[in-house]
């Protein structure tokens, strides 16, 4: 069974996102669509929306569980799904951040993962020569080593940083995510920067062999957080509307170009950037109509 997994927890805003992922998929899936698991506590935003459909489920989760799978760090909360998701609705699984646009059928995604290949949305560069923070990183923590289950593992000068806005495995290969999680804590105590859950999946990963990307078939605009409120005023407005209708309006929103155009600025060298920002030309969200 293929399952597209969807963590929806807490804010209007991410239940917006993710109905507008939900939409694009049901656009682009010709042949033996996946079945949808939303694990939300707020299933009317989307049952508005989508009805009452067999192949979307909403996985009961109790608040005292939902608390639990939180814990100390809300990056981890993703690992408990995954976990939940292989017991439950066993298959090929591929976890999609709400901030999504599916572009292509991911038919070929999920057969990938049946043959036993993990996914990541993209590779962002070795950590030596990666970004900023990804080089920050590993000047700091390159002489670590973690002992994770049966690993010994450190951060090396080629160690790959892959995003985790889409995340892709096999239900049996859940057996890797208690060293995800262990490894994950380990780095965020040795240095808590945000992108740590990531960087514990790239390198548990790659233990067991390559990582495929899944940017082809996936937009992932994690760099646009402001534009949420703009979706969740989109849904509202017109949730009676119908699917259609709701997927075309926030099509019209051109999600993909303000995606680029923002991530061009974000690029720019840093002198570059304090310029424009002295000059008042730093990128900013343009007004949107919705």
């Amino acid at each position: 069974m293929n399952s597209l997994l969807y963590l929806a927890y807490g804010y209007n805003d991410i239940c917006s996102e993710a109905l507008y992922s939900i939409l694009s998929y049901n656009k682009v899936a010709q042949a033996s669509p996946a079945n949808i698991c939303v694990y939300t506590d707020r299933p009317e935003e989307f049952q508005k929306v989508l009805g009452e459909r067999s192949d979307v489920k909403y996985p009961a989760i109790s608040p005292e569980q939902w608390q639990a799978w939180y814990g100390s760090r809300v990056y981890l909360l993703k690992i408990a799904v995954l976990e939940h998701a292989a017991t439950h609705y066993p298959g090929n699984l591929l976890f999609a951040d709400t901030d999504t646009i599916w572009i292509r059928d991911p038919a070929p995604v999920f057969q990938a993962i049946a043959r036993g290949q993990r996914f990541m949305h993209i590779c962002e560069g070795t950590m030596a020569e990666g970004n900023e923070l990804s080089r920050k990183i590993y000047r700091r923590l390159n002489r670590h080593q973690w002992h994770i289950g049966s690993y010994s593992l450190h951060i090396h000068a080629t160690t790959q940083l892959y995003n985790s806005g889409v995340i892709g495995l096999p239900s049996p290969a859940i057996k890797a995510l208690p060293d995800v999680r262990e490894l994950a804590e380990a780095l965020y105590s040795s240095y808590n920067r945000h992108i740590m859950e990531q960087l514990a999946f790239s390198m548990r990963f790659q233990v067991d062999g390559s990582i495929a990307e899944a940017a082809p078939y996936v937009l992932h605009y994690w760099n646009l957080k402001d534009i949420r409120p703009t979706m969740a005023q989109l849904f509202q407005k017109y949730q009676h509307c119908g699917p259609d209708e709701l997927y075309e309006r926030a099509t019209r929103l051109d999600i993909p170009r303000l995606h680029h155009e923002e991530l061009a600025y974000r690029n720019l060298p840093r002198w570059r950037r304090t310029m424009l920002k002295l000059m008042g030309r730093h990128w900013r969200l343009p007004k949107l109509e919705v």
